[in-house]
């Protein structure tokens, strides 16, 4: 039996924008690109975001960017926990995390683990054309959503 999925609730909030997101609307695949340093907190609030973009603009692939991280200030517990949420692209839509160094490929499969009774189409990979491939792409012309629309994605 499949455990229930919630909405992500009980996370300490708010960060500050330290991500971006584009989409390929023809492809309808969402890019979204974390910054050098991610903290529970705006990994959080990017994941809220692309949930947010979803809603809005229906179902759509999704890639996690976080190749030009630095520091992964991400707990084994926050990981659980989001693990356990609702799913921000749906079931579905192809699920992608670049993540080229090794502690943060080794969270992101701990996190496709964990994610793995719940959905299968979430793949761990090291590089942005591994990425495209698996969204089945051979390219992608990303859009930046602009700067006004990121921002209401993010405060709400």
């Amino acid at each position: 039996m499949k455990p229930l999925r919630r909405p992500c609730k009980g996370f300490q909030k708010r960060a500050e924008m330290d991500y971006f997101l584009q989409s390929d609307l023809d492809n309808r695949v969402i890019l979204v690109t974390l910054g050098r340093v991610v903290t529970e907190e705006s990994f959080l609030a990017a994941y809220e975001a692309v949930g947010r973009f979803i809603a809005a603009n229906g179902p759509h692939a999704g890639i996690t960017d976080l190749s030009g991280v630095e520091k992964f200030q991400i707990s084994a517990k926050f990981v659980w926990q989001l693990a356990h949420c609702a799913p921000a692209i749906p079931d579905g839509m192809a699920r992608v995390v670049v993540a080229p160094r090794p502690a943060i490929y080794g969270m992101s499969r701990m996190f496709q683990i964990l994610r793995d009774n719940q959905s299968r189409n979430l793949e761990i990979v090291r590089t942005v054309d591994e990425a495209l491939k698996f969204v089945g792409l051979e390219s992608a012309q990303f859009k930046t959503i602009d700067s006004d629309q990121q921002r209401r994605l993010a405060a709400h």
